[in-house]
């Protein structure tokens, strides 16, 4: 992740925003998928991305049967007295 961060604010000047590296490691997923397929139709690349494992910036990304992202976690915001609050991360 280091080393994109680094990547990524040299080459755009800004530091990265939020979602950069999860949008990088979606792109690179979908590619990595497209290139196993040798296509872009999704008929065809689709099978390819629910076996797919890909080592992105992010962590390693893999799908279950459902086509849910395996091991991944959600973290759940409120807002109280004009603050954001954590309360939960799920894994």
């Amino acid at each position: 992740m280091e080393a994109f961060r680094k990547h990524f604010e040299e080459k755009h000047g800004v530091e990265v925003r939020l979602y950069a590296p999860y949008v990088y490691d979606a792109v690179n997923v979908l590619v990595a998928a497209m290139q196993k397929a040798d296509s872009t139709d999704p008929k065809k690349y689709l099978p390819e991305l629910a076996k797919i494992r890909y080592d992105g910036v992010t962590g390693t990304i893999a799908f279950d049967r459902r086509g849910d992202i395996k091991d991944g976690s959600l973290t759940l915001y409120t807002f109280r007295e004009g603050r954001k609050t954590q309360l939960m991360v799920t894994s």
